[in-house]
């Protein structure tokens, strides 16, 4: 006969007692059924940060940013709009509109939230996210039913429910509260990382491939064809058990501080990553995107001039020209800084303006995705030689994340530095910019894993820490790759 062991029940906070008693005077009249649209409510209340949520948890966003203090957590869907095709950002554009035009919000006292939604797309306007990226759409805007925003040490909660379905106001309070209370019991992870270990491993494109695909490249490109094209890798790697995305989400944490962290998880899978990359910030009209481009390891000395005028200088002049219709008092510095993750340094300049007069989030999006960093220049010419020739599915890699607050805030990052992890399987990703000057043949030998590194990763006891290994790897494969820039 098994025995089951029950969970130790945890006192109720007393704050959580008074908060449903403010729920119920506050958001009740705004919740009768003759009302419609979408309503929130935000509340300041006294909780420490909260973790991502745990496979069993459904349809959440997670986003830290280290060096601000801020965490944010979305939890469920009030409502979700996706999109996908050549218009998908226009037709999110006016779907955003139009939710700000019927959206009722109710601060309790001096609560501010900055967040109101969360935003997701694919690379690939036309991807339709086949395998592992089935549950992803390849765009989508969510307003979750419970963000939790943790900003300069406080912690604000907003419930949000769309009107007008039929749902009596005590149902959707007491929903509401229920979905709270498992967010702050939910159980830690208590496996062993130990039995966790890699039992197989597989990159894709396979090195003949991809030495092929790099050489047709580098052929194109010598004909005129294109300047520069982005082609992504994908390593496939299978464990014992299943993977806890919760552990790697902190080893990513600790191996990149000064980076993005964000989690996604949709219909079983969970994307994971830490990123560097801005793609754009929006705050109080105020512009700000990222040129990140040229990559060494940072032990090497610098070879500026190559490298900037075939690889850094060509993103910084794309981001300035699809800015340029949209902002004013557009600058970026004259020589970029160098940016230091860990054993790799990359070249880095800001872009800053301010917002026009009759501009907005999406129709910046609209034109700065995808910049050269992740596809390449002519942008149409590489974005037809990746869907023709990479060979693997990117899903949401090189897509972008990020929120959506009032008064048109927003702050997105690219997909990089990712895993996709969907029960006992990982998915990792990286991207090579090739040019003309590239050479397949040594390009290969880099992109293999030398045998000492793949035993260290079959041995390892450690397989969450291998993990955030395996992008360091990655990465400093393809810092190689550039250094011929």
């Amino acid at each position: 006969m098994k025995r089951f062991q029950a969970r130790q029940l945890q006192p109720t906070p007393v704050w959580l007692g008074r908060l449903s008693i403010e729920l119920r005077r506050l958001a009740s009249p705004l919740l009768s059924g003759h009302l419609k649209g979408l309503f929130s409510i935000t509340f300041d209340i006294p909780l420490e940060p909260l973790p991502a949520p745990s496979a069993s948890a459904r349809d959440w966003f997670y986003w830290r940013r280290p060096d601000e203090g801020s965490v944010l957590l979305g939890l469920g869907r009030a409502l979700s709009v996706g999109a996908r095709g050549t218009g998908r950002f226009p037709s999110l554009g006016r779907e955003w509109e139009r939710l700000q035009e019927g959206w009722t919000h109710l601060n309790q006292g001096s609560a501010n939230p900055w967040a109101r939604a969360f935003l997701g797309f694919a690379f690939d306007a036309g991807s339709d996210n086949r395998g592992d990226w089935s549950g992803f759409p390849n765009s989508v805007l969510v307003v979750p039913r419970l963000l939790l925003e943790w900003r300069n040490g406080h912690c604000m909660l907003t419930f949000t429910h769309l009107r007008g379905q039929g749902e009596r106001p005590e149902q959707v309070i007491a929903q509401w509260l229920s979905a709270l209370k498992d967010a702050m019991e939910e159980e830690r992870d208590e496996s062993d990382p130990a039995a966790c270990r890699l039992h197989a491993r597989k990159e894709m494109p396979e090195p003949e491939r991809w030495r092929q695909g790099v050489a047709e490249a580098v052929e194109a490109i010598g004909s005129g064809k294109m300047t520069k094209v982005v082609l992504a890798r994908e390593v496939q790697l299978a464990f014992g058990q299943v993977v806890d995305h919760r552990r790697l989400l902190g080893r990513l944490g600790l191996d990149y501080p000064g980076c993005t962290l964000f989690a996604v998880r949709f219909d079983g899978a969970t994307l994971v990553g830490a990123t560097p990359e801005r793609l754009l910030s929006i705050r109080q009209g105020a512009v700000t995107s990222d040129a990140l481009a040229g990559t060494l390891e940072a032990k090497q000395a610098w070879n500026t001039e190559a490298m900037i005028r075939h690889e850094h200088r060509p993103v910084v002049d794309a981001i300035l020209s699809a800015l340029a219709p949209h902002c004013s008092g557009l600058e970026a510095g004259q020589s970029p800084a160098s940016l230091r993750l860990q054993k790799l340094s990359h070249f880095y300049t800001r872009v800053q303006g301010r917002l026009k007069p009759g501009s907005d989030l999406f129709q910046l999006i609209e034109a700065l995705h995808p910049t050269p960093a992740v596809g390449g220049l002519p942008r149409q010419a590489a974005l037809d030689w990746i869907r023709e020739r990479e060979g693997i599915e990117r899903g949401w890699y090189t897509g972008a994340v990020g929120w959506l607050g009032g008064a048109g805030d927003a702050e997105l990052s690219v997909v990089l530095r990712c895993g996709l992890i969907q029960g006992k399987q990982a998915r990792l990703y990286a991207g090579a910019g090739i040019t003309e000057v590239s050479d397949p043949a040594a390009e290969l030998g880099e992109t293999r894993m030398a045998p000492g590194a793949e035993r260290i990763v079959l041995e390892s006891e450690k397989p969450f820490t291998e993990i955030s290994q395996h992008f360091a790897k990655l990465l400093k494969v393809i810092s190689r790759i550039q250094q011929a820039f």
